[in-house]
């Protein structure tokens, strides 16, 4: 039994710790260029577009 709460207990913090690095990446931002320069966008770690130019 002791080994099923400890499982669990370990399934619990994993969980924590993936919604940390979730909430992380959220605030990250990354841009990315094509056609030379002509093209480029920049996306939130969310994958939201937050600027695009052409």
């Amino acid at each position: 039994m002791k080994d099923l709460l400890g499982l669990m207990g370990k399934a619990k913090e994993m969980q924590a710790k993936f919604q940390a690095m979730q909430d992380e990446i959220a605030t990250l931002e990354a841009t990315g260029q094509a056609g030379g320069g002509l093209v480029s966008v920049t996306l939130t770690g969310k994958f939201e577009m937050k600027v695009l130019k052409i």
